[in-house]
């Protein structure tokens, strides 16, 4: 007669079943604690891997990627140089690409500065036209000279920027006609003239401030200033050389604002 208290020959399949249960739910637990931890101290990770998936997908989903990209024929395909990872790039298509790239960083860089020191010097004009408008010229000189110095690099490069390009991409392989086509494209695609044109005005507007402001402190003395900030000389020369600088700093700040 068998014992009754034998164990059931179930019950430790049953204790394992129990053990995996409580196994996965405490390991479920964990890992959700876990990414709830990191995304509340990274909370721009999803956004993060979303785009390093989307980059790695479309370099390995465009035409010719990899080892089996075909070699650029057109401008378009030299400008879509700049999509690829350079690692996959021979060391030729390499060069090219990382010249465009810098070019667009620099373009970018030099728009964001002349805005940026436009801002400010225009921030500082209505103090011009007060009591201490001799004063105020001569604080304002140190920004209208970076402002002149911004505005003259920025015409420069966009003036130059398709000449100077196509010289730079023939030196590194393109032939003369494909060199001028990449960079003819290149420009088109960039502010170009409305860029040289915004230029234009600032260029003049710190150029008038700066005249205004070293005609003051070269004849001091030689000034009398009204509550409005009216300025005048009783030498009728001092006078009128400055009501002419004064005049054309009216005009560009009003251009520089259009």
């Amino acid at each position: 007669m068998k014992d009754s208290r034998q164990s059931d020959p179930e019950e430790p399949s049953d204790r394992h079943k129990v053990f995996w249960v409580y196994a996965l739910v405490l390991g479920g637990g964990v890992v959700i604690f876990f990414l709830g931890g990191l995304l509340l101290r990274n909370p721009d990770l999803p956004s993060y891997l979303y785009s390093q998936v989307s980059s790695w997908l479309t370099n390995h989903n465009q035409p010719g990627s990899g080892g089996q990209r075909l070699p650029p024929k057109t401008a378009e395909d030299y400008l879509a140089l700049t999509n690829y990872d350079v690692r996959t790039l021979t060391p030729a298509q390499k060069t090219i690409a990382l010249a465009l790239a810098d070019l667009t960083g620099a373009a970018a860089d030099s728009e964001d500065r002349l805005i940026h020191l436009a801002q400010i010097v225009r921030n500082d004009l209505p103090s011009l036209r007060s009591a201490d408008a001799i004063a105020a010229y001569l604080k304002i000189r140190t920004e209208a000279t970076k402002l002149l110095d911004a505005a003259d690099r920025q015409k420069d490069l966009f003036e130059n920027l398709e000449s100077n390009l196509a010289a730079h991409l023939e030196k590194s392989g393109l032939s003369e006609d494909m060199a001028k086509q990449v960079a003819h494209l290149f420009y088109e695609r960039t502010p170009g003239q409305k860029a040289v044109d915004e230029a234009a005005p600032l260029q003049k507007l710190a150029t008038e401030l700066l005249a205004v402001a070293n005609l003051l402190s070269e004849t001091p003395g030689k000034w009398a200033v009204s509550p409005d900030g009216a300025i005048w000389s009783t030498d009728k020369k001092l006078d009128a050389e400055y009501r002419a600088h004064r005049a054309a700093l009216d005009a560009a700040a009003e251009k520089s604002n259009q």
